[in-house]
C-alpha cells in the first residue's frame, strides 16, 4: 500500500492529504473514487401497452435475468473502475442518480443505452467538476439519431496531478518523498439504442478504459467493459411508469503495465419512474433505483429521485447512499444550464457543486 500527498504550491507552505487511494499496478485491490450515482424519465412520447409489448418484454427480463445469471456464476471479483463511479450529468446526479427508467438526454449512453432508441434530436452534455478529493472530473456526452435508432459518443476522465508517493520517514518521523507523479483515468464510450417497437428498446455501450500512473513503473492499464440494458414503457391514462434494466460492467477486464489482470465486479440495476401529469405534484417525475452487486456479501443500494418542470424550469432532489442531492435547470432556446448539489459523505468535504451545460438542435 502506498500513501499519497498533495504537492504544496509555491505560496504555500503545508502539504494537504489527498483522500484518493489508487488502484496500484501490483493489484493491490485499493479503490477509487466508490461513488457513483444515477436514474429517470420525462414520461415524454408514450404509447399504450399492447399484447406484442407484453410477450416481447417478457422474453427481454428473461434475457437479461439469464445474462446476469452467467455473470454471477463465473464469479468474477476485483475493484470498481474509477472513473466510471464518479457520476455524470447535473440533471441525474441533482436526482440522486435514479436516472435508469428515463436516459432521454445526452447523458443516456453512461445511464442506460437503451433509451438512445428514442432520440429525435442531436444534443451534447458537458461537465467539469473539482472532486471533493482534489481530482479533476471531465465529461462530454454527444448523441444522436442514427437509423431505427440512436448512437452517443462520451468521455469522461478523473485526474489528479503532482502526487507525492511516501514509503519511509526518517529518524525525527518525518516522511521522506520518493516520488511525484500524476494519475489519470479514461472512459470512452460508444453506445447505441435499438426500439424494438414503441414501447421496448434495447441498448449497449462498449467502454475503452485507460489508466496512467505517470513516473510510476508497471502504472500504465488499458481495458474495456460492456453495459447492456433495456427500457421498457408502460402508458396509462392517468400515470405513464417507465421500467429500466441495465448491468454495469457485464463484461470487463484492465491490464495492467506488470501484467495484472483486474475485473470489476458487474452490477445490476433496475429502475422505475412515473410521470405525473395532473393532481397536487403535476408535471413531476418521481424515479427509483435498485442496485446490486452480482457478488456475495453486498447489500442492495437505493436511490431516490424526483423532478419537477415547469416551461424552462426544473427543480430537483434526490437521495442515494446515506446523501442528498438537489438541483435545478434552466432552459433558454436550445440550450439549457443544469445545477446540482452532490452531498458526498464518503469524500474529505461533505459535498460537491455540479454544473451541466447542453445544447440540443
Amino acid at each position: 500500500m502506498i500513501r499519497f500527498k498533495q504537492k504544496p504550491s509555491p505560496n504555500s507552505s503545508q502539504v494537504r492529504k489527498v483522500a484518493l487511494s489508487l488502484p496500484l499496478p501490483r493489484g493491490e485491490g485499493l479503490d477509487v473514487i466508490r461513488k457513483a450515482t444515477i436514474p429517470s424519465p420525462s414520461g415524454r412520447g408514450r404509447i399504450a401497452i399492447t399484447e406484442q409489448l407484453a410477450s416481447s418484454w417478457g422474453r427481454a427480463l428473461l434475457l437479461l435475468l439469464l445474462i446476469s445469471h452467467s455473470a454471477f456464476a463465473a464469479g468474477q471479483a476485483g475493484t470498481d473502475i474509477a472513473v466510471l463511479n464518479a457520476g455524470v450529468g447535473a440533471r441525474p446526479l441533482g436526482m440522486g442518480g435514479a436516472f435508469t427508467a428515463i436516459a432521454d438526454n445526452a447523458d443516456a449512453p453512461y445511464y442506460n443505452p437503451a433509451g438512445l432508441a428514442y432520440i429525435r434530436d442531436q444534443e451534447i452534455n458537458t461537465m467539469q467538476t473539482r472532486l471533493s478529493t482534489d481530482a479533476d472530473h471531465y465529461y462530454i456526452s454527444y448523441v444522436r439519431p442514427l437509423g431505427k435508432g440512436g448512437i452517443g459518443f462520451s468521455w469522461m476522465q478523473v485526474g489528479i496531478g503532482n502526487i507525492v508517493q511516501t514509503t519511509t520517514t526518517d529518524a525525527f518521523n518525518e516522511v521522506i518523498t520518493t516520488n511525484v507523479f500524476s494519475y489519470f483515468s479514461n472512459a470512452f464510450l460508444l453506445s447505441y439504442g435499438y426500439p424494438v417497437n414503441p414501447n421496448l428498446s434495447f441498448g449497449l455501450t462498449a467502454k475503452y478504459l485507460t489508466s496512467d500512473m505517470d513516473q510510476i513503473t508497471g502504472g500504465q492499464a488499458y481495458g474495456y467493459s460492456i453495459t447492456p440494458g433495456i427500457l421498457i414503457h408502460f402508458t396509462r391514462q392517468i400515470m405513464p411508469i417507465t421500467v429500466g434494466l441495465k448491468i454495469d460492467e457485464l463484461i470487463n477486464e484492465q491490464k495492467w503495465g506488470t501484467g495484472t489482470v483486474e475485473k470489476a465486479i458487474p452490477k445490476a440495476r433496475m429502475g422505475i419512474a412515473a410521470a405525473i401529469p395532473e393532481g397536487l405534484i403535476k408535471d413531476s417525475t418521481i424515479a427509483i433505483d435498485l442496485s446490486q452487486y452480482l457478488s456475495l456479501g453486498y447489500q442492495m443500494e437505493i436511490a431516490l429521485g424526483y423532478e419537477w418542470t415547469k416551461e424552462n424550469l426544473s427543480l430537483r432532489a434526490g437521495y442515494t447512499d446515506s446523501s442528498i442531492s438537489a438541483g435545478a435547470g434552466f432552459r433558454s432556446g436550445a440550450v439549457e444550464l443544469d445545477y446540482a448539489y452532490d452531498q458526498e459523505t464518503s469524500f474529505v468535504r461533505s459535498n460537491v457543486h455540479r454544473v451541466s451545460l447542453s445544447g440540443k438542435w
